[in-house]
C-alpha cells in the first residue's frame, strides 16, 4: 500500500523476537504463540493467558519452550515455538 505523499505504509514481512529476553508481559498481545511437537508434527495454540496465570507473567519464551509436553506422544524435548501476527485491519 502507497501513501499519497509516497511514503511506504507496507508492514516488514518479519519481526525478529529475542526468546531468551521477551516474556509473556512483555510480548505485544497482537502475537499468537503456537507450538509444535518435533517426533508427530503436532501443532497446537497456546492459551497465553492461562500459561500466565499458571506460571507467572514473567515467564520468558525460552523457558516456556523446555517446558512443552505434547498432548499425543508425550514428547517433551525439542518442541519449538512459533510466532504469529494476527491480522490488523
Amino acid at each position: 500500500m502507497k501513501h499519497r505523499r509516497g511514503i511506504g505504509l507496507v508492514p516488514p514481512d518479519h519481526y525478529a523476537v529475542e526468546i531468551d529476553k521477551v516474556t509473556l508481559r512483555t510480548l505485544p498481545q497482537w502475537f499468537v504463540i503456537y507450538a509444535r511437537c518435533r517426533a508427530c508434527r503436532r501443532q497446537t495454540l497456546i492459551e497465553r493467558r492461562d500459561v500466565a496465570r499458571r506460571c507467572g507473567q514473567d515467564l520468558s519464551l525460552a523457558e516456556l519452550s523446555k517446558r512443552l509436553k505434547c498432548q499425543r506422544c508425550d514428547n517433551r524435548s525439542g518442541n519449538p515455538l512459533f510466532l504469529q501476527m494476527l491480522p490488523r485491519d
